[in-house]
């Protein structure tokens, strides 16, 4: 069975900050959003705020996260006519996220994810 070193420098980092910043600026972390549905990538690239280009990639920002730590929910706004309301769950294993470099075959830890946001009803109009 093939096996591969993991990096753990950028977790350690994360663990050892007081603050634990990571690249998204939550209270809780980095998160994951579960959607139930589908987001539909525009067809024509715009140039207005929601699109954006960093080196290679081309990223969409489909709308504004607002998350309630001490309600354990969120809004997810999409686009200027809808809005998902979410819950927050706690993780009952953690989740880790790995960057694999092609290049040099090595393996890093980038993150631990313990809760995620889940989305499970239909949108809501913005009014």
């Amino acid at each position: 069975m093939p096996s591969v070193n993991v990096s753990k420098r950028q977790l350690q980092t994360l663990l050892q900050s007081d603050q634990h910043q990571t690249s998204v600026s939550t209270p809780l972390g980095n998160m994951m959003l579960e959607i139930q549905g589908d987001l539909e990538v525009p067809r024509q690239w715009h140039e207005d705020q929601r699109f954006t280009t960093d080196g290679e990639h081309q990223m969409v920002r489909w709308g504004l996260l607002h998350i309630d730590t001490a309600r354990n929910n969120a809004t997810l706004f999409v686009g200027r006519k809808q809005r998902l309301l979410g819950s927050l769950v706690k993780l009952d294993t953690p989740l880790g996220l790995i960057k694999f470099n092609q290049q040099d075959g090595t393996v890093e830890m980038q993150d631990v994810f313990h809760y995620k946001v889940l989305f499970k009803s239909r949108p809501l109009p913005i009014m």
